[in-house]
């Protein structure tokens, strides 16, 4: 399969979006009839979406296959345009949208690296959170931008490409930074739940290898 994925992504940098190559008749075809054999374009938003599930869509469908950045305080910001094949990226900003990356020193990012927390500004911009106006005003600065949160690196194809989430890191000790997402998982409470009966049952799981 690693091979087929390859061979197809390599014949899309060349602007071959063909399906009748050997690895389409051998492999793919089988996962689009599975599809109804009609899909077009597909359009993956919200999390980022890793570049091998990115790959292997490409290949199966070999079609357009756009990844989008936003958030429900400012729908699209970036779009990957049509043969932009690059994955693990969202693409350029929206005709609509101003987008600046700003320094986050408490993670070693700044903006003269191309990298920061991405900021946003324009029309598509929400007004504010109803009746939350502390909230509002920790999320969009005097000058109308949008503070999003994530943390964006600006690629060398200019588009983006969202690298963390600025949230992701907590104080836990004087000055001392500790980063969640990376952070070693030392109990996990596992729940079994049985819709038939009364039961629960939760136990809990130490001292794992991850």
């Amino acid at each position: 399969m690693t091979w087929a994925i390859k061979s197809k992504i390599s014949r899309m940098e060349r602007d071959d979006f063909s399906q009748n190559n050997l690895w389409d008749k051998i492999v793919f075809s089988k996962i689009r009839h599975l599809f109804g054999n009609r899909v077009q374009l597909v359009i993956s938003s919200s999390a980022p979406l890793s570049a091998e599930v990115a790959n292997f869509n490409r290949s199966v469908f070999s079609c357009q296959f756009a990844e989008g950045y936003g958030q429900t305080e400012c729908i699209v910001g970036c779009w990957q345009i049509s043969g932009d094949i690059h994955s693990g990226e969202t693409g350029i900003p929206t005709p609509v949208n101003h987008i600046k990356l700003i320094d986050m020193p408490e993670k070693d990012y700044y903006a003269k690296d191309r990298v920061g927390e991405i900021c946003i500004r324009s029309q598509a911009v929400f007004k504010g959170y109803l009746n939350d106006e502390v909230k509002t005003r920790e999320t969009i600065d005097n000058e109308g931008w949008l503070h999003t949160g994530d943390i964006g690196q600006w690629t060398k194809n200019g588009t983006m490409k969202i690298i963390d989430r600025k949230n992701s890191v907590f104080k836990i000790h004087y000055s001392m930074n500790t980063e969640m997402s990376t952070a070693e998982i030392l109990t996990i409470d596992l729940i079994h739940f049985n819709s038939i009966s009364d039961n629960t049952f939760s136990s809990f799981v130490s001292d794992l290898e991850l």
